[in-house]
């Protein structure tokens, strides 16, 4: 497969520097130790062209051979684009990716003098025909992708009609055996009937999902053993439930199918336009079928203009990952409740609201624009940062001491190591003798076996331990972690999901409180901000790993403040050098009773005696507040335990 013409050189002149990708889909037969099997495979295949030294750059991951949103493949294109690799191996090319953009990449490492060499579909970018190997290959294992799940959808569904095989998972009201194979090997239990057929009289007489479910709750009605929320029941699981054709006795198969999104590589399950394929099975039987049918067509009318609009036909929602979000989403936390903030509060796309206020679990609804708040954060960070000194002796001593341990640990570990190679080798010559004595057997073998594995994996650790060493380490300088930040929030988009990762790290804890001028006005919120410095060290970081001297707690307010709070402050300087109101007014360009309500502003602080105008809430409002979640009778305060963050000072 290697092509003769072109002889392995290092292009520094003295390593040969390789780089292997090696990777598993991450099915349930599946195990790491074939990653290990890649990795030895390529190793073995670059000892056959090359005897000097080497060295490897390991590129090793779990995940889908499709998705082109993979970490590592941006980590491979930058590896090729170093210039450092001369050799790229993978065993097929589907460890890479499974698609054409296997032929891109295999075209930036030609473009950047990187020989791509995969043995088992002997490809060789020394070869003048690679770009037709290439796109071969990759048609051959998209090709076997597409007739295996063909294949398999077949069979499965060929089973589930003629055999009721293929089963769903266990769901409440019903008992799977274990040696259970199909549907007529379930059971009913019988003690659901009567439950069900509550809930769907429920529903029949005008009850929502959310009611029924709040209902089961009450009454302590478990869930089943597969649910997606093992605590309680909520609108969505009684829907999906009420909607199942099981419970008339009717199993399907086919209510969705996977398609492909080709521009990330993802599958998204879509609703299957053909409806799905029913069988009878009348013993599983909880609610009559004219009963099931009456409910749910009522239920689709009912709330047929209550979901989101389409745009252009289409949700537009359709094909974004739930569970990929824009910063602050998925990291703001409510301080009264302690759980996460959502986007879409009170219906308005843009604004963000609490979780448990959602569910009226908690009474702070307060919302606000989570576009604009993101860039006001981010804003106080890099200020917070752009104003911080050196550090101090203190700490430096500390990172010095932490230095030098983990140099002598790492010393005691390489000694170990070698100790125990030697041992493992004396082990290897002592059944060598003994199969020379008595002949081989399969303990010995076996035994044999287990020896190298350890040889193996021994090398590796003191491997890893060598080229790790702390000896050029140099802990970057306050205006170096300055730059840094810089670098990275500076250009940084706050509506790309990538850039939450990079905030969950710099800002672990970011909480929100409810505040209210002492005056009474608007419900606003307030971000408690958790700073935490120690990844801006990069490859330093364990040096001052939970060092307090690198986290900054500050607060940030994420609104507008109304001009009485806004121009307090400057009324109060101007009043001070014996202005009138009347002057004031003018020298500030704005009216006089707005010169006045700046003054009632700050009389009141007075009497409660407050150094800030705003106060924080921590029961509900009273009075004519917009805050009315409390007032629902589905209301039930119901906090997080140890998830609220404690008082900071402003």
């Amino acid at each position: 497969m290697f092509s003769s013409k072109c002889p392995v050189i290092p292009r520094n002149g003295h390593t040969l520097v390789v780089g292997i990708v090696a990777r598993i889909s991450g099915g349930q037969n599946q195990k790491e130790l074939s990653l290990e099997d890649q990795v030895d495979h390529a190793k073995a295949e670059i000892a056959e062209i090359y005897q000097g030294k080497v060295e490897y750059r390991v590129i090793s991951t779990t995940g889908k051979g499709e998705r082109l949103d993979r970490p590592e493949l941006a980590d491979i294109e930058t590896l090729i684009r170093s210039r450092e690799l001369d050799l790229l191996v993978a065993e097929d090319l589907g460890r890479i990716v499974r698609g054409t953009e296997a032929s891109w990449l295999c075209g930036i490492a030609v473009d950047h003098r990187t020989r791509v060499i995969v043995p088992n579909d002997g490809i060789d970018t020394c070869d003048p025909a690679w770009e037709e190997d290439v796109i071969s290959a990759c048609r051959d294992h998209v090709g076997h992708n597409l007739h295996t799940s063909k294949r398999l959808k077949h069979k499965l569904m060929n089973r589930f009609r003629k055999h009721g095989q293929a089963m769903a998972r266990e769901i409440f009201g019903y008992v799977v055996p274990d040696d259970a194979t199909s549907y007529w090997d379930w059971k009913k239990d019988e003690s659901a009937t009567p439950i069900f057929l509550e809930w769907f009289q429920r529903l029949k007489d005008g009850a929502n999902y959310s009611i029924v479910a709040d209902w089961l709750n009450a009454n302590n009605i478990p869930m089943g053993p597969y649910a997606r929320s093992r605590r309680s029941w909520d609108g969505a699981t009684v829907r999906r439930l009420t909607n199942n054709p099981l419970l008339k006795g009717m199993p399907g198969r086919g209510f969705k199918k996977s398609v492909k999104h080709h521009e990330t590589g993802r599958r998204v399950s879509v609703r299957n336009p053909d409806g799905p394929v029913l069988i009878d099975c009348p013993h599983l039987t909880h609610v009559p079928p004219d009963l099931w049918d009456e409910v749910n067509n009522l239920m689709a009318t009912r709330n047929k203009d209550m979901g989101r609009k389409p745009v252009n036909g289409q949700d537009p929602r359709k094909g974004v990952a739930k569970k990929r979000t824009v910063w602050p989403g998925q990291h703001l936390t409510c301080g009264i409740c302690g759980r996460i903030y959502y986007w879409g509060g009170h219906g308005v796309t843009e604004h963000m609201m609490c979780r448990g206020s959602h569910e009226y679990r908690c009474w702070n609804g307060a919302t606000f624009n989570g576009i604009e708040a993101g860039k006001i954060l981010l804003k106080a960070i890099l200020e917070r940062i752009a104003s911080l000194d050196g550090f101090d002796e203190t700490l430096m001593s500390k990172v010095h001491e932490r230095i030098e341990s983990r140099s002598s640990k790492r010393e005691d570990e390489i000694r170990k190591i070698n100790d125990e190679l030697k041992h493992l080798e004396k082990q290897q010559g002592n059944l060598i003798d003994a199969i020379s004595q008595i002949g081989i057997t399969e303990a010995f073998k076996k035994r044999l076996d287990e020896l190298g594995a350890d040889q193996k994996k021994a090398q590796y650790h003191l491997e890893r331990l060598r080229n790790n060493q702390d000896a050029s380490l140099k802990l970057p300088t306050m205006a170096e972690i300055k730059e840094r930040a810089g670098r990275i929030l500076g250009s940084a988009v706050t509506s790309d999901p990538s850039f939450c990762s990079v905030m969950h790290q710099l800002v672990p804890r970011l909480v929100v409180f409810p505040y209210q001028l002492c005056d009474g006005g608007a419900i606003v919120l307030r971000a408690r901000v958790s700073l935490d410095l120690v990844p801006l060290f990069e490859n330093h970081a364990w040096a001052i790993d939970d060092d307090k001297g690198l986290r900054i707690d500050f607060v940030v307010d994420l609104f507008e403040r109304p001009q009485r709070a806004a121009l307090m402050n400057d009324v109060l300087h101007l009043k001070a050098q014996g202005l009138t109101e009347r002057q004031i007014a003018s020298q500030l360009r704005i009216t006089q009773p707005a010169v006045q309500n700046a003054m009632a502003l700050y009389r009141k602080m007075q009497q409660m005696g407050l150094s800030d105008p705003y106060v924080e809430l921590t029961n509900p409002p009273e009075g004519d507040s917009k805050l009315k979640r409390h007032l629902n009778p589905r209301y039930r305060f119901e906090p997080l335990d140890g998830d609220t963050m404690g008082p900071l000072a402003l």
